[in-house]
């Protein structure tokens, strides 16, 4: 990232720190402490169970309860019921080996960014809403749906302007301050306006007021249902097609920028062969678990697809060729150590990957001529007996004219060729190729 994205983000953690820290040296009034309970105790699953956007955001109905923690409780116990959720989930995430959550900095941003807009709204709030004696009644309403809206475009501001500074894309781009994003949330924070109203009733109430989070949660996870029709049943990457537009947007991007991009084709070595050895679905299996694989090498606004029957393609956004050339390398390697359960086979059996690497604009400059760069460098990996990554700038410019005979014959190459780089692995003992 730029020095100025970094010099933001530690920027948010220490204003959020302050803050909390701030907080927590007054003790709060015990007469919360059941509120506190309540809210910490539903927003905790309500952090762990998410819904995916295509695009990477997420989105969580703890909102709901983060905004009625805002109007009921001490902002010292504001602040543990941000920090409790966040931490649990944290630990969670990183028990699965999950992609989400992986950069250190990412939690703590997110904590600072719920505190730091809590506090702004809740500032909103005691300002506008003097109280029944003061303020006429709907006055509340008022004041409520102001602290409300700061809450969700504050929130989704701080986020926003991260994205921008991180990604170099544009506030549009970004699409973060857009109706469709911000409408649901302030839903969310609405109903946890109405929340806070109950608990103060009757706190056996908020039973039923919460009973429209079951259709809340139902929209929220729409997006899901988009992104499955954009990725491919069988790895979980996105489908040749979807790849292709996210792929043609990112190669605009760093064109408009002048920022790097690189690109890997990856390329399962002797697939055939595992189908004829353990069966179709054990070659179904161990798709599967390289898309798996790749999931968890790669970083999150890293783009992956299935490109083809046993070809991937991901692309590198703000990654030059040096340490694209590693990413690859840590995914053949994975590959490589990586042991596939199949019901045919009473041990795990073992796959290689061939991988190519093109840099943009170092080997080209529109995103066909990428694939095919990278997709010769595939070839090159294979003619040099495959389970290695080649660069498109280390392929010999014989080779490049070569693959002009087609990719037939090239891929009739593949099974004759005798020459070794990396032992072949492609079944639990790997038969000569």
């Amino acid at each position: 990232m730029s020095y100025r994205a970094w010099t933001y983000i530690w920027g948010t953690l220490v204003v959020g720190a302050t803050i909390s820290l701030l907080s927590l040296l007054t003790p709060p009034p015990p007469s919360q402490f059941v509120a506190f309970a309540t809210l910490t105790a539903l927003a905790i699953p309500a952090q762990l169970f998410k819904a995916e956007a295509p695009n990477h955001q997420l989105y969580y109905t703890t909102l709901l309860f983060f905004f009625a923690g805002v109007l009921l409780l001490d902002p010292s116990l504001f602040v543990l019921l941000v920090i409790i959720p966040h931490l649990i989930e944290w630990v969670k995430e990183r028990r699965v080996n999950s992609p989400h959550l992986r950069a250190w900095y990412l939690q703590p941003f997110n904590i600072g960014t719920y505190i730091i807009a809590g506090f702004v709204a809740r500032w909103v709030h005691m300002i506008l809403d003097a109280g029944p004696t003061v303020s006429p009644p709907y006055f509340a309403v008022f004041a409520v749906t102001a602290a409300a809206l700061t809450y969700v475009i504050l929130n989704h501001f701080v986020v926003g302007l991260a994205i921008v500074l991180a990604r170099g894309v544009s506030w549009r781009e970004s699409r973060i301050l857009e109706i469709e994003n911000l409408l649901p949330d302030f839903i969310l924070v609405f109903q946890g306006y109405i929340v806070a109203v109950v608990w103060s009733l009757n706190p056996w109430l908020i039973l039923p007021a919460l009973s429209p989070l079951v259709l809340i949660s139902r929209a929220l996870a729409i997006p899901q249902l988009k992104q499955e029709a954009q990725t491919d049943g069988k790895t979980g990457l996105l489908n040749a097609r979807h790849f292709a537009t996210l792929f043609t947007v990112e190669m605009e991007r760093a064109r408009r920028l002048d920022r790097p991009l690189a690109l890997i084709m990856a390329d399962l070595d002797l697939l055939r062969n595992i189908n004829n050895t353990y069966g179709h679905l054990a070659g179904d299996t161990v798709l599967a678990g390289i898309g798996q694989i790749i999931h968890q090498v790669i970083r999150e606004y890293d783009l992956a697809g299935r490109f083809g029957g046993e070809e991937f393609a991901i692309v590198l956004p703000e990654t030059g060729l040096v340490e694209a050339r590693a990413i690859a390398e840590r995914l053949r390697q994975a590959v490589e150590t990586a042991g596939f359960v199949v019901s045919t086979s009473t041990t795990p059996i073992h796959a290689t990957m061939s991988l190519g690497v093109a840099d943009f604009p170092l080997d080209a400059n529109m995103p066909t001529d990428l694939i095919h760069e990278a997709d010769i460098a595939v070839y090159q990996a294979k003619l040099r007996g495959r389970n290695c990554v080649v660069c498109a700038s280390e392929v010999p410019q014989s080779f490049k004219l070569e693959n002009y005979l087609g990719e037939d014959r090239l891929a009739a190459l593949y099974d004759t060729v005798g020459v070794t780089c990396k032992p072949a692995l492609a079944t639990e003992a790997a038969p000569p190729s």
